[in-house]
């Protein structure tokens, strides 16, 4: 496998979804997995690092997952990515080739391995399939608040849902993600790319002086979950982006020690996705959906 196949590995997500009858938000993965025998079970304790393990022996599969009680969103994607695994053309015999077990690791989209981009992409159509989800975004408000009710009605992770809800949304917004002074990533939306080509900030690049930069500055504001909004402008986050005034909506993600800003605004008009440029977001230093 070379390149990521990411938009078919999406659009297979949603057949699997609608092959199993899910129409409507949310799509349960453990009830899909059930429909084909797979074996669903926490992993062990000791598996420390392994968010997933998709295992294949003989005519039979498993699945495990890290529990994570009090983020179930997260143990949602988990079963839902090792599902890619299963269904996705060519995953079963790679892995079977491999020994038959392949583990899914936290962080491992710094790595960029295709199969599990693929995976991830598999999860996030399955969970949140375009039909139902742009029914949602219709009458969702703009900003974190979509975000969360987004997280709340698909019932995945908060990461899961500010990254497609960014991927989809026809009115400018843009998530970032941060950890103390860093960008680990961003994307921005359809409707933002549609008023100008805009240069989204990189892996690594420091934040702009702003709300997220002096949030992070106090690591227990991200430790507790605060949220804190603030005002800002395009051209101070992206190159070529002028006066454009900006909500800077920010939220510290807790334990994961990094923070997710949300900007966007009320009173721009919305895109037309279809006149924005059509290049590829998910540069090498994007993130899976976990």
């Amino acid at each position: 496998m070379t390149a990521p196949r990411k938009d078919w590995a999406r659009c297979e997500g949603e057949r699997i979804a609608r092959r199993f009858g899910w129409t409507t938000l949310p799509v349960d993965p453990f009830a899909i997995a059930r429909s084909e025998d797979i074996t669903v079970s926490p992993l062990p304790e000791a598996d420390k690092g392994v968010s997933g393990v998709f295992h294949i022996r003989g005519h039979d599969a498993f699945i495990f997952y890290r529990e994570t009680p009090r983020q179930p969103g997260r143990e949602r994607f988990s079963v839902a990515h090792e599902l890619g695994h299963f269904f996705l053309e060519g995953h079963p015999a790679m892995i079977a080739d491999q020994g038959g077990r392949h583990e899914s690791r936290a962080g491992s989209f710094l790595q960029r391995q295709p199969i599990e981009v693929e995976a991830d992409h598999f999860a996030a159509g399955l969970l949140m399939p375009t039909a139902p989800l742009r029914t949602f975004l219709a009458d969702a408000p703009v900003g974190l608040e979509a975000i969360k009710r987004l997280r709340q009605k698909a019932k995945v992770s908060i990461s899961a849902a500010a990254i497609t809800y960014a991927q989809q949304a026809d009115h400018p917004v843009a998530i970032i993600v941060s950890k103390g002074q860093r960008i680990q990533y961003a994307f921005q939306s359809p409707g933002l790319r549609a008023l100008g080509r805009l240069i989204h900030p990189r892996k690594d690049d420091p934040l702009p002086a702003g709300a997220t930069s002096h949030f992070n500055s106090d690591p227990s504001n991200v430790a507790v979950a605060r949220q804190v909004c603030g005002a800002t402008t395009a051209q101070i986050w992206f190159d070529g982006g002028g006066a454009l005034p900006l909500d800077e909506e920010v939220l510290g993600l807790g334990t994961s020690g990094a923070t997710l800003t949300v900007l966007s605004s009320e009173d721009l008009p919305r895109g037309d996705p279809d006149d924005s440029d059509d290049e590829d977001d998910d540069q090498p230093w994007s993130p899976t959906f976990r």
